[in-house]
């Protein structure tokens, strides 16, 4: 039989903001492929007294089903009378985020602006009657909710597909909320539940953690948990479902903590926010704990953003979690995580190559470029050598296109059979010579 469930959550209109220079709460909201941004919402802006967030579930436990898109968890709900649409759900937003595109109005609180990596945006913050998500398996359903209005379709772009609006907690704080990766469900519990009494930890494969508010005088607040990035440097990570990365750490930080150093190697990559993009690095950290679980060694993005500006907290994204189960208490700020995988998708940086370019020159391959400090530069290979076999398969046997992709795209210890000072357009000539190069990621390369 199924159960209904009504519970209160009362905005604090005196709330004061924690921004030194704009007098604005921080909302976190970071998308796929490496972006994110912070927004912006004036907290001391008086609100409506009749206005008294309502969240509701129709069963004890409400099951919705979501798509998980370039590390995104996509959900598909309502608001207001616009039905279906398409939802990021992120636990890094503070307040929902709605398209302008989509023409819907509500009680206006406030003309605001919203902070991204580069600069400002204005945006509107209004009341809405409505936000659901709903499936076979129940509905979820919060009333009278605070909503930004925002154009997404640079986020839209991004993900390649539409991106109506995102989920964040100002419409989860009411729930207990547990995102189940494997079998990509979402579930909801009443609070009165208190799901995880009793649930104690193996620090093996189940972890429990105490989260704190990004801002502590808000009623309504991202949350965080606390990491560390050596072994005396305490470092707050904003849990964020609207990350597609593995964990960001703010350049100022790791450069403090000595995580990131001149010498540190280092892929460049891009962030974008909603309507800008900036520039970070990705490195393989030498030191990383999340409490009780090691992270060291594995590949995290270092960002400037927001000016570098001191005291920035990182990001935890959807690349780490999807390898647990996660249960998320708002109102009691717990966190549980519940190991569901043995091995860890790798990030895009950790592919394993040679270091080397080819050239097609009449009908030989040939060495065009060699990577400093690569494995191929290491091995001894120079610009203008020419290839004849790869892996004792001859060239001219396998063809030049998959001996290029070979070369690309290398499987383990690879053996190149070359002749030096050969004739660049036939092979003849030269010295020939072997070289055998493992391949390891640009971030191994010494």
């Amino acid at each position: 039989m199924s159960k209904s469930n009504l519970f209160h959550n009362q905005p604090n209109p005196k709330a004061r903001a924690i921004s030194v220079i704009f007098s604005l709460c921080i909302l976190c909201v970071s998308v796929s492929l490496w972006f994110a941004l912070s927004i912006a919402v004036p907290c001391s802006a008086q609100l409506p007294t009749k206005f008294i967030t309502e969240y509701r579930l129709d069963r004890t436990v409400v099951e919705i089903p979501f798509s998980y898109v370039r590390n995104q968890i996509i959900v598909t709900g309502k608001a207001d009378d616009k039905q279906e649409l398409t939802f990021l759900f992120d636990t890094g937003a503070t307040l929902p985020v709605i398209d302008t595109a989509l023409g819907l109005r509500g009680t206006h609180i406030a003309d605001t602006q919203f902070r991204e990596a580069e600069g400002l945006t204005k945006a509107e913050s209004v009341w809405i009657s409505e936000i659901q998500l709903s499936g076979d398996k129940g509905r979820a359903t919060v009333n009278n909710v605070a909503v930004l209005l925002v154009d997404l379709g640079n986020i839209s772009r991004m993900m390649g597909q539409k991106i109506d609006a995102i989920i964040g907690a100002g419409w989860m704080a009411g729930y207990i909320t547990e995102i189940d990766y494997q079998k990509k469900v979402l579930r909801f519990r009443s609070p009165r539940s208190n799901f995880l009494e009793g649930r104690e930890p193996d620090n093996q494969r189940s972890f429990l953690y105490d989260l704190k508010p990004i801002n502590s005088k808000a009623s309504i607040s991202c949350l965080m948990v606390t990491g560390k990035i050596d072994s005396g440097y305490d470092y707050d990570f904003l849990l964020d479902t609207g990350f597609g990365g593995y964990a960001s750490v703010a350049h100022s930080a790791a450069r403090e903590s000595g995580m990131y150093t001149n010498e540190t190697p280092r892929i460049e990559s891009f962030a974008s926010g909603v309507t800008r993009k900036f520039r970070s690095n990705k490195i393989r950290a030498p030191f990383f704990m999340l409490g009780k679980i090691n992270l060291s060694g594995r590949v995290v993005q270092i960002d400037v953003r927001n000016n570098d500006e001191y005291g920035q907290t990182g990001i935890i994204g959807n690349r780490f979690l999807q390898n647990y189960r996660v249960t998320l208490d708002y109102q009691r700020k717990k966190l549980l995580l519940e190991r569901v995988t043995e091995r860890e998708e790798l990030d895009d940086t950790e592919r394993r190559v040679l270091g080397i370019t080819v050239r097609l020159d009449g009908r030989v391959v040939s060495v065009d470029k060699v990577v400093r400090n690569s494995p191929a530069a290491l091995a001894g290979v120079r610009p203008g050598d020419v290839i004849l076999a790869i892996n004792r398969q001859k060239v001219e046997m396998i063809g030049m296109n998959r001996a290029v992709t070979m070369i690309g795209q290398p499987d383990g210890e690879t053996v190149l059979e070359m002749k030096r000072g050969a004739d660049p357009n036939f092979g003849t000539g030269g010295s020939p010579m072997s070289v055998t190069i493992v391949p390891l990621s640009p971030l191994d390369w010494k």
